[in-house]
């Protein structure tokens, strides 16, 4: 079921249709998406490269090995959990800090 169920409909001129998808499709999202994020004051970033999200897997993948070694030092008691333990978080902050500032949108 939707839960947006009211439809608008509204006229633009030639150029402010093109404006709106251009600035959508740069964002990566829909002309609604992006109409919705303005009237909530929502500034949208445009969509990051490519070389983004390579970091962010690269990032993830160091982040499951590192849980993945902590679970193993802790069971076999040998290795300086709470060391890893903040480590798994300070990548989780930057992973976090990455997202917000390459994703997530600005607040007019």
């Amino acid at each position: 079921m939707r839960t947006k169920s009211i439809s608008r409909h509204f006229r633009l001129s030639k150029e402010e249709n093109e404006l709106l998808k251009k600035k959508a499709e740069q964002c990566g999202l829909t002309d609604a998406a992006f109409i919705r994020m303005a009237i909530h004051s929502l500034v949208p970033k445009e969509k990051p490269d490519e070389e983004f999200y390579t970091a962010i897997r690269q990032l993830t993948g160091i982040s499951i090995n590192l849980n993945q070694l902590t679970a193993k030092a802790n069971s076999l008691g040998f290795i300086d959990v709470p060391l890893l333990h903040k480590l798994a978080d300070d990548i989780s902050k930057l992973q976090s800090e990455l997202f917000s500032k390459y994703l997530f949108p600005d607040e007019e």
